[in-house]
């Protein structure tokens, strides 16, 4: 879908500066020409935010640009940034796999984190929610991967929430997903 923005370079630079206001500091930062390479690249992809697909969508691009991520749009909807490259050949839906990742808002907040429970998450690709069956498509083994996720391509309507009914996730959040040390397993 093409979407065409109709408004101003002001708007939108005051569209940003509000949206990314009062987060954390950036990590490292790439020198001021290559940001800028990637922050007019990814206003580009800005879309009319006068739905929630939109609103997602800039939200996400805000994100990027606020934390200087390189990320690139999928045709899908998701946004995603190749951390390390791994080794061998793309992961293949159906290959049994082992991650660690974090889950977080697009404030920077965590919901959850493997690291911190202390074990990693074991999973056939193409199980899990859409962005993630998408998105460990374009990874490979020992390798890292970035994405930001409208939440259509993550929880949905639904959010996500834990058996005693926590609420992990708010219905139509979008989320930020970290996914490294993905290593193959072999099956029993």
């Amino acid at each position: 879908m093409n979407y065409e923005l109709k408004t101003s370079p002001i708007t939108l630079l005051l569209c940003l500066f509000i949206a990314c206001s009062g987060n954390p500091a950036p990590a490292a930062a790439p020198d001021a020409a290559t940001q800028t390479a990637i922050e007019e690249r990814l206003m580009a992809e800005l879309a009319p935010s006068d739905d929630r697909a939109g609103r997602e969508r800039n939200a996400i691009i805000n994100r990027a640009i606020d934390q200087h991520y390189d990320v690139y749009a999928a045709p899908e909807g998701y946004f995603y940034e190749i951390l390390q490259p791994g080794d061998y050949n793309l992961l293949l839906t159906g290959d049994l796999v082992q991650v660690h990742y974090r889950g977080s808002f697009l404030d920077g907040t965590v919901f959850q984190d493997s690291r911190q429970r202390g074990q990693p998450l074991e999973f056939a690709v193409g199980e899990l929610i859409p962005a993630w069956n998408l998105g460990l498509l374009r990874a490979r083994p020992g390798g890292a991967i970035r994405l930001l996720v409208p939440s259509h391509l993550a929880y949905g309507a639904a959010g996500l929430v834990t058996p005693r009914g926590d609420t992990l996730v708010p219905a139509h959040t979008p989320l930020e997903f970290l996914i490294e040390d993905i290593e193959i397993l072999d099956p029993e």
